[in-house]
């Protein structure tokens, strides 16, 4: 890495953020824009498919927020990905993933951890939201310090990880093996931002009490599965 891109590295982490935002954006608009179909093509089908994933996961938290969880998971789990995927362009400024520096991954950690409370506040109000923080455990607010650094620090190190090893190739070997690596950072690339998603569904679940059905009699539970 040169002098130059490594003085002006934080510029070059929010700027590279800021395009994937904005490319998000740019898709989600084209995304939208098309009717859907009664009998979809393989792009709605695709489309369909991963919204499924995100819907079944806010309905494990709490089903009548399904409209505020969604988009919050989809952001973050998109914008993880879209940023990872960085590391596979040719050009030298775009292709560092800005997941790859600990500033990134700290700052979307951040973002969930604020997020994922202020959709508990949302849900179940402002004073359930700061009772749950101290009561019954009053170590809670040291727990959600913990999980800001416990999803910060896995995403840094796989990332991160993953693009020195290749920058160290590239530098030694400039063909043939870099492509290599690269070729397998695509895994964790595609992995880490569901393991993120996924816990941050599981910080959320224990912040927002999902609603309990009441229990249906017997007879009931009979003649519904008949």
């Amino acid at each position: 890495m040169s002098e130059m891109v490594a003085r002006y590295l934080p510029y070059i982490v929010i700027v590279n953020f800021l395009l994937v935002a904005s490319l998000l954006v740019v898709l989600g608009r084209q995304a939208t824009a098309r009717p859907l179909t009664e009998l979809p093509d393989g792009r709605q089908n695709a489309a369909e498919l991963v919204l499924d994933w995100f819907l079944a996961q806010a309905r494990r938290i709490h089903p009548p927020s399904v409209t505020i969880i969604v988009p919050f998971l989809a952001t973050l789990f998109l914008l993880i990905l879209f940023s990872n995927l960085l590391a596979v362009l040719p050009v030298p400024i775009l292709k560092i993933p800005p997941t790859s520096y600990f500033s990134g991954p700290l700052a979307l950690a951040l973002i969930a951890v604020v997020g994922a409370i202020l959709i508990c506040a949302r849900i179940r109000g402002a004073w359930a939201t700061v009772k749950h923080s101290f009561w019954p455990n009053p170590l809670q607010l040291v727990a959600e310090v913990s999980h800001t650094l416990s999803l910060s620090l896995r995403l840094y190190g796989n990332i991160g990880g993953e693009f020195i090893v290749a920058s160290l190739a590239t530098q030694a070997v400039p063909y043939g093996i870099p492509l290599i690596i690269h070729a397998l950072g695509l895994i964790p690339a595609a992995v880490q931002p569901m393991v993120f998603t996924l816990l941050t569904v599981s910080f959320l679940a224990t912040a927002v009490p999902a609603e309990r059905r009441p229990r249906e009699h017997p007879g009931e539970e009979i003649a519904r599965a008949r």
